[in-house]
């Protein structure tokens, strides 16, 4: 019987087409931590902003500054709120959930807070939540309703700068050494680095939550 042998282009290509394989996991790897699990709901909802998953919390690191932001916000999350494909966003309901994983020292009084940032214009709302590993917590909060830095809401009809959240002590003063806060008196070595997953939700007014299972909680 004749034994057949591949020919040299054969076996390079072959060399090329699996060399390419293991590089279009590894993109994929990098680029799927920042929104890992993270889904779509119905038409009703945008996935605004997301760290981590259920098997892989976002590690909050001192180098970030107590700040972790999307600059900018990608896609639907930056879209027009106000008309076109998105109308009704704009007065819709922001839906959050936050799960602390691990912290250094537990912080029982400490805040996460969440901003939308557009020029000089900055619209955030919060909540308080212990800094303990293993607390989660969900919340809601009307996007109009968003404290307005001088008085200005942010241009929903127009892109956002970033949007992201904080991470505050019991003062609600952000733990960052950003802006010139020198971490608020606090020792970053007791927050950070912080394991974290969050998630927000933007469900447009009149609109339904179709619930947490579509985002990978």
């Amino acid at each position: 019987m004749e034994q057949q042998t591949q020919k040299p282009w054969a076996k390079a290509l072959v060399l090329f087409l699996f060399v390419g394989a293991l590089v279009s996991v590894a993109l994929f790897s990098a680029f799927a931590v920042k929104d890992a699990s993270a889904g779509n709901g119905t038409s009703d909802e945008i996935l605004v902003y997301n760290r981590g998953s259920k098997s892989t919390p976002f590690n909050v690191t001192e180098s970030l500054g107590g700040f972790v932001v999307d600059n900018p916000p990608p896609g639907a999350a930056n879209a027009n709120w106000v008309s076109g494909q998105y109308a009704g966003f704009a007065g819709g309901t922001l839906y959050f959930r936050a799960r602390i994983v691990g912290i250094p020292k537990n912080q029982p009084n400490m805040k996460l807070g969440f901003c939308f940032w557009q020029q000089k214009r900055e619209n955030c709302t919060g909540t308080r939540i212990d800094g303990v590993p293993g607390t989660e917590k969900t919340w809601t909060a009307k996007l109009g309703s968003m404290w307005k830095k001088n008085s200005q809401p942010v241009i929903w009809s127009s892109p956002r700068t970033k949007d992201g959240f904080s991470i505050r002590n019991s003062k609600n003063k952000p733990v960052s050494n950003k802006g010139g806060f020198n971490w608020s008196g606090e020792n970053p070595a007791n927050w950070y680095p912080m394991k974290i997953h969050y998630t927000v939700v933007l469900v447009k007014a009149g609109g339904t939550f179709d619930g947490w299972g579509n985002y990978g909680w």
